[in-house]
């Protein structure tokens, strides 16, 4: 599930356009959906504020994000 801020970013937004686009979809089958969508998004923002920061933990979370 590794991957860019931004390419969680766009993850997160395709999972919630899929629940969009499927009105007859089951509660099980939104809700895993829709799980998904706020773990990457959650993945996204994590991303965005190690890259923003700094100091010896931002670069620690750049190395293992391979933003370095």
């Amino acid at each position: 599930m590794a991957g860019s801020g931004l390419a969680h970013y766009v993850k997160a937004d395709e999972l919630l356009a899929e629940i969009e686009a499927s009105p007859a979809i089951s509660n099980e089958a939104e809700t895993s959906l829709a799980t998904r969508a706020v773990a990457h998004a959650v993945l996204a923002v994590a991303a965005a504020i190690a890259l923003s920061s700094s100091g010896a933990d931002s670069r620690a979370s750049r190395e293992t994000a391979g933003t370095t």
